[in-house]
């Protein structure tokens, strides 16, 4: 189908869509329908692997525009390099094996920046996974750069923030993020995974159950530990995910970042930039590093290098005694 085709071609192939896959959420069928690559120079490429693509996109079931969008962008331009430089056939299994994601990476998009590499190997990932449940393995995440930590006064806004927002849903859902990333230190992959039974109190004390690839109990500090309790006031099911919205399957934290986005703070409380506050506050507090390892959910110690550029500075010669081997007083 060329761009000049009439609307009631593209209304029919629609309708023909929606009809062969009835999960397809109705918004996403036109997006896949009217997709075109942005390359004249890759109208052949196109031609070949157009209908492989529509029907991957459509098995995907993409549920909002910016999913479909990129979907398209990102499996469309991956199809086309396959089919021009391998010849191979355009099955899932065929097309989706990890020699053909790596090898993707390292020529198209090779000057392209980590977060954008992993973006796209993320994407593809996920479609060979979900679709041929293939074992593929996406690159690693790029290591962001730590920030400095919060102010106090930037730590009380993100407060007022919390509460002054509309509704009881999010406001919970902005304590939920302070709690869990600031007073928990956790991913945004794992806040997005907590549920109202993962949180108890023993005492005065708050802690978190994560479960997952590094499962742990992580107590609270006393700081966020009220703003945490607050997320769950009231609710009576135990198994409701604590940060409540839309599921995202391609990447689920995104909601996170939908959230902030639609709900913006003066200061702007990514889970990263609170989860690197949390791990300074400890770094400066004299954790010891296996405990904070653990309680961190890291599996080298090399990870917190990084977060060591922002710690106190201390004086060596506050640290004579434990260096010449003096019993301390703990």
């Amino acid at each position: 189908m060329n761009p000049n085709h009439r609307l009631s071609d593209i209304l029919d192939e629609t309708a023909a869509l929606l009809a062969s896959h009835p999960q397809l959420p109705e918004l996403a069928a036109p997006i896949i329908v009217k997709f075109r690559p942005n390359s004249a120079t890759m109208a052949g490429a196109w031609a070949a692997t157009r209908s492989f693509t529509v029907e991957t996109a459509a098995l995907m079931l993409p549920h909002s525009f910016d999913v479909t969008r990129r979907l398209m962008t990102m499996s469309a331009s991956f199809h086309m390099w396959v089919w021009a430089r391998t010849g191979t056939e355009l099955t899932i299994r065929q097309v989706y094996t990890q020699s053909n994601i790596d090898r993707f990476l390292a020529t198209v998009h090779k000057r392209r920046s980590e977060g954008h590499r992993w973006g796209v190997s993320r994407q593809l990932v996920k479609i060979g996974r979900e679709l041929a449940d293939a074992d593929l393995i996406a690159i690693s995440a790029p290591q962001g750069k730590v920030r400095s930590p919060f102010t106090t006064k930037q730590i009380a806004s993100m407060h007022s923030w919390a509460n002054s927002l509309t509704t009881v849903k999010k406001r919970q859902n902005a304590q939920a993020l302070l709690g869990l990333a600031g007073g928990a230190g956790l991913t945004a992959a794992e806040i997005v995974e907590v549920r109202v039974c993962d949180i108890h109190r023993d005492g005065d004390v708050v802690f978190v159950d994560v479960l997952g690839k590094r499962v742990r109990r992580v107590p609270v500090r006393h700081a966020w530990a009220r703003v945490l309790l607050r997320s769950i006031d009231g609710r009576v099911d135990a198994s409701e995910r604590v940060f409540r919205g839309p599921r995202i399957a391609e990447y689920p934290p995104r909601i996170i970042q939908s959230f902030l986005t639609d709900h913006p703070a003066p200061a702007r409380p990514t889970p990263a930039a609170l989860r690197a506050a949390w791990l300074l506050h400890h770094i400066n507090n004299n954790v010891p590093l296996p405990v904070l390892r653990d309680v961190a959910g890291f599996d080298h110690y090399t990870t917190l290098v990084r977060y060591y550029e922002h710690a106190n500075v201390l004086d060596v010669a506050d640290f004579t005694a434990q260096l010449v081997g003096a019993e301390v007083t703990r």
